[in-house]
């Protein structure tokens, strides 16, 4: 599983906990146990600021955070 976050979005704690569920969905959806856990990579991709559009803008980390208080 590869996943992008903004940088410094996540802390440590926070990258361990994302991977810890992450592959608990992925282990469940493919109906595997926790045997198979070493089966499941999981990759944070992390971007810096300014390096992420949508809808034909640039979107900031601060844009994220506003976004996700509503």
């Amino acid at each position: 599983m590869e996943i992008t976050v903004p940088q410094g979005a996540l802390s440590d704690r926070r990258k361990a906990g994302l991977v810890a569920e992450t592959t608990t969905v992925v282990l469940d959806a493919a109906g595997l146990s926790d045997a198979d856990a070493q089966r499941v990579w999981v990759l944070i991709h992390e971007r810096p600021d300014g390096t992420w559009g949508a809808g034909g803008k640039i979107v900031r980390y601060a844009d994220l955070v506003a976004l996700a208080a509503k």
